[in-house]
Order: C-alpha cells, then structure tokens, then sequence
C-alpha cells in the first residue's frame, strides 16, 4: 500500500477514538508536541496527557490488530 493509502487507513482508525484520546495522539505524533505543550494547550495536567496517550495508544493497537495487523 502507498504512503496515502496509510495515512487514510491511520486516519479512519484514529475516527474510531474518542475525541480527547484522538487529539492528544494529534497532538503528540502528528503536531509533534510533548507532554507539557499538550497539557499547556488542553488545560490537561501532564499526568492526564500521558494517560490519555497510554490508552489511545492501547486502544489503536487493539483497532489494528483486529484489522488484522500486528503479531500473528
């Protein structure tokens, strides 16, 4: 698959999290922000930013391995 073709398919993945779990992924790989930047723009402690990455991150693993990538 294309470098396009990727990015759509993380794109829709990232439409299946919650709002708050999709921007702070926004945020951290996208924006290239770190925690304290997040936490600084969002109101967020640090604390909840590392959180919120933690089990956006847990919950797009999940998303791709039922999309069947991943370890197998």
């Amino acid at each position: 698959s294309s470098p396009h073709e990727a990015a759509e398919y993380l794109h829709a993945l990232l439409e299946q999290l919650p709002p708050k779990e999709r921007l702070v992924l926004t945020l951290l790989y996208l924006d290239e922000c770190d925690p304290a930047e997040i936490a600084r723009r969002t109101g967020w402690t640090r604390t909840l930013v590392k959180v919120r990455a933690f089990r956006a991150r847990k919950k797009l693993k999940t998303l791709l391995e039922q999309a069947g990538y991943g370890r197998s």
